[in-house]
């Protein structure tokens, strides 16, 4: 049986990767350092848990009472974002090596990266597809073993935990006992901003949404609009109190905004064309390789903050066109996506 597609996620999707890239390239700096923090931490925070939520949604609506077809979809799942993890690695690896030698070559710099492989991305941006396997495997086997509401209840849980340690960082570094601990757990984990604690709620989300039926168009919008008016309002309370931070991520309103958000681009009813298809895999390769070009643009342009997002897009742009018009003639892009 054909799955039913839907155009509004693949659009979603697209428009996502260029909020990330927002978020490394800072494109409203020289402009104003409000509206670039209010544009970062606002409209461009929803754009990695969407990619969590639509991941989990895709891939648990193929979730049967089957066991061994359910073993075989996590490992055939797992092991594509292996693969595409383990490529970008590699085409980052000069990266990695600079950024870990530049201060002098240690054996803590082979401890730490080894860390970040597993746990943190092998480089920043790619933190993403480590912790959508971690949280995937989490969900899958709590969903598996304890059905839909534990698992909802269990990342709830590690997600609020994740967010007194992302967000209240600040906090912690000044309490003389609770600093021994934030500090051992910064060691350890560096963020919580991770498979453990971010992603497992925002895939059980998708979890959720693959199992239940639609809202309606009306009441996603203004759940939408609602849940970002608090988003807002959260900002302003952590900006104002002094503890917002640049990796400052895990908002307690994401969880509603998200949810409505993804409800409401599944409820969108829109015929779908093959260009959908094509968003959905330049998403993608914007979002891996868009740091290739960001990381030098901005050593070249450190006070032109715009013409770097806009120049790092067209690249990225340029890159993923080139991987979808020729990964057939030369299979070896096909890895890529």
């Amino acid at each position: 049986m054909t799955k039913k597609k839907y155009a509004m996620i693949d659009i979603a999707k697209y428009i996502s990767a260029l909020l990330v890239v927002c978020i490394h390239t800072f494109p409203f700096y020289e402009i104003s350092e409000t509206l670039n923090t209010y544009w970062i931490q606002t409209i461009c925070r929803i754009a990695v848990p969407f990619f969590f939520t639509t991941s989990g949604f895709f891939f648990f609506r193929k979730w049967s009472n089957d066991k061994e077809t359910n073993k075989k979809n996590v490992k055939h799942y797992l092991l594509r974002l292996l693969k595409i993890y383990l490529i970008w690695t590699v085409i980052y690896l000069p990266y990695s090596i600079y950024d870990y030698t530049r201060d002098g070559f240690s054996i803590m710099n082979i401890i730490s990266y080894i860390r970040d492989l597993v746990l943190n991305g092998s480089y920043y941006h790619l933190w993403f597809l480590p912790a959508l396997m971690t949280a995937t495997l989490i969900v899958c086997f709590v969903y598996s073993k304890k059905g839909l509401m534990t698992t909802l209840k269990l990342s709830l849980i590690l997600y609020i935990f994740g967010y007194f340690i992302n967000v209240y960082a600040p906090v912690w570094e000044q309490i003389p006992v609770l600093s021994f601990f934030y500090a051992f757990f910064t060691k350890v984990f560096t963020t919580a901003r991770n498979g453990f604690f971010f992603g497992p709620l925002f895939v059980s989300i998708g979890l959720l949404l693959s199992k239940t039926r639609r809202l309606p168009v009306k009441v996603n919008g203004i759940g939408f609009g609602i849940s970002f008016i608090l988003l807002v309002i959260e900002v302003t309370i952590y900006r104002f109190t002094g503890i917002l931070r640049d990796l400052t991520s895990m908002y307690l309103s994401l969880i509603p905004a998200v949810y409505f958000f993804v409800n409401w681009m599944l409820t969108i009813k829109k015929p779908y064309k093959d260009t959908y298809l094509t968003l959905r895999n330049e998403s993608l390769l914007i979002y891996t390789s868009h740091i290739l070009f960001a990381k030098v643009l901005l050593i070249l342009f450190p006070k032109a903050h715009l013409v770097v997002y806009f120049v790092t897009l067209a690249l990225s742009q340029g890159f993923a066109t080139f991987v979808i018009r020729y990964k057939e003639k030369y299979p070896i892009l096909e890895n890529l996506v």
